[in-house]
């Protein structure tokens, strides 16, 4: 911790501050689908880095659709030989959400 004081006024940081790291779990609505995407999952993989899936401004990703989610996600998927890169990996008739744990924050 440190702490500074100019004037009288003192300010105190602290390096131990927990970034937001957003929901647990996304839920993207494709049409009548719903997709869970372990949001916390994938920031572990990428040792709580942002920039590889948001750029330089975390949150939402702009323009986020089919064409952002092919181009930033398979790539990744098939890199780590870890994850869906074949359609119907993702786009399926029925995608079941009971397994996972409730959704902590907003999607």
């Amino acid at each position: 911790m440190l702490v500074l004081s100019l004037a009288g006024a003192s300010v105190s940081f602290s390096a131990e501050t927990t970034p937001n790291r957003g929901p647990e779990i996304i839920r993207f609505h494709m049409g009548d689908l719903t997709l869970p995407f372990r949001h916390w999952g994938h920031q572990r993989l990428v040792n709580n880095q942002c920039s590889p899936c948001h750029g330089s401004t975390p949150g939402k990703i702009d323009n986020w659709g089919k064409e952002i989610a092919h181009a930033l996600c398979i790539p990744c998927h098939e890199t780590r030989r870890r994850g869906p890169v074949e359609c119907k990996e993702c786009h399926q008739t029925t995608v079941s959400i009971k397994q996972l744990p409730p959704a902590k924050g907003k999607d």
